[in-house]
């Protein structure tokens, strides 16, 4: 499946630091050049007192709330009470200071809304700039009472600051619905690729945090599992079509609930056999661990299905386990456009299956010396009650060496058993003589 790539939005941090930031400063720029207005106003309704009074209350309530809004609720909410504060603000300043020509309302109403719905500072700048000049054109030819040049001339500050802070507040808005449409994308993109392969746990943690779904390809360490059908040509060949579907079915089925439930990455089916991994695409330190215990809960699963099959007179299918742990190739691979699936390629997967092979021959799981490795401590390991870091009631016993197409050196192979609960766990290093050195035919 191919990916189609969201348009790059500025992440919600960086989003945040442009245009949440900055506006406690324009905050302060509006109160002081309030202040400034109430302090030069020759027609202000208040008295001298008054006036140094209203700029000392008006700097006091700005401090305390840039101070106590930031202890009281998130930085987002804090945004969203100065937009109701500053709206309400001017308008009161001005009134209070004896300006109360309904032009200057008009236009000051008129910028908020202009930088509130552009949802752009820069066109938000640009357009209260030409309401700004058509202002001044208005109040130039009008016949309105006289209004003194320095006053004329601090409205055009006040009305940038204005919309400074609504457009910014406004082109935030946008960002921020980009970035949580971009997050919904995210998330139905994961869903859909990872539905099928993964457990609704992991896919769930992966739309929590989509950075950790990484689509392209990356070497890492990962626990591969094969699990094939012994003598299914020859069962498929002594049954009718129907009947061979509907009970491989009924396997696969049990078998991918199995890996699912150990949290594995279903990579594929190739005929009757499954192949899964663990380590991709959520880190997994324990990945070898759960893929141990996914071989033993699947033959434990499979003897679930034979008694269920002995008792409706079907055959009692087998199959056979290999497990390698190792660097490989992981990520989204195929034909771009058409078909995509997200598996794994390299020598250590191909080592997993040819362990598989030997399964027929030994034991019904067999592990590599790359897997024994990583376990062998939880088989000494204190039983916990999450039952994780530790492998009981089980039988490692060490089979030999075997050399492999495509490997120069031979592998080390291990059986892994499932023992009775009143036996303990043990880990047999001794190799019989016998087959010593095995080789793959």
């Amino acid at each position: 499946m191919k990916v189609r790539r969201a348009r790059p939005h500025a992440p919600p941090s960086q989003t945040w630091d442009k245009y949440i930031k900055p506006i406690p400063m324009v905050q302060w720029l509006i109160v002081i050049i309030l202040c400034t207005h109430v302090l030069i106003s020759e027609e202000n309704a208040l008295t001298r007192q008054g006036n140094v009074l209203f700029v000392l209350v008006l700097l006091a309530s700005n401090l305390a709330l840039l101070y106590v809004l930031p202890r009281l609720m998130p930085l987002k909410a804090i945004t969203s009470v100065l937009v109701i504060i500053d709206t309400v603000l001017v308008p009161v300043t001005l009134f209070a200071t004896g300006t109360t020509g309904t032009d200057l309302f008009v236009i000051y109403f008129g910028i908020i809304m202009i930088a509130a719905a552009s949802g752009n500072l820069k066109r938000a700048l640009v357009l209260a700039g030409l309401t700004w000049v058509a202002y001044i054109g208005f109040t130039l030819i009008s016949q309105q009472e006289y209004v003194p040049p320095e006053v004329i001339l601090l409205r055009l500050p006040m009305l940038l600051a204005v919309t400074l802070f609504y457009g910014s507040i406004g082109e935030f808005v946008q960002h921020d619905r980009a970035d949580r449409e971009k997050i919904e994308q995210q998330s139905k993109q994961i869903r859909a690729m990872f539905s099928n392969y993964v457990s609704p746990r992991i896919v769930e943690e992966l739309i929590k945090d989509p950075t950790k779904a990484r689509l392209g390809g990356q070497r890492k360490e990962l626990s591969m599992l094969f699990c094939d059908l012994v003598g299914f040509t020859t069962f498929s060949e002594s049954h009718s079509a129907e009947e061979v579907v509907a009970q491989l079915n009924e396997y696969l089925a049990a078998m991918t609930e199995v890996v699912f439930y150990w949290n594995g990455t279903l990579d594929k089916f190739v005929g009757d056999a499954v192949v899964a991994f663990w380590g991709a695409p959520l880190d997994q330190p324990d990945h070898a661990e759960l893929a141990l215990k996914c071989a033993l809960h699947m033959r434990k699963r499979l003897g679930e299905l034979r008694a269920q099959w002995k008792v409706q007179g079907k055959p009692l299918l087998d199959n056979g386990i290999g497990l390698n742990t190792g660097e490989v190739l992981v990520g989204n691979i195929g034909a771009e456009g058409k078909k995509m699936d997200y598996t794994v390629i390299g020598d250590h997967m191909n080592l997993a299956a040819r362990i598989e092979s030997l399964s027929r021959k030994f034991s019904p799981i067999m592990i590599s010396e790359f897997t024994a490795e990583r376990v062998k401590a939880l088989i000494a390991a204190q039983d916990t009650d999450s039952n994780r870091g530790h492998l009981g009631h089980v039988a490692l016993r060490k089979l030999g060496s075997v050399r492999v197409k495509g490997r120069d050196r031979a592998v080390v192979v291990y059986s892994l058993e499932s023992l009775p609960r009143h036996m303990p766990s043990c880990v047999e290093e001794e190799a019989p003589s016998d087959i010593l050195e095995m080789r793959e035919k």
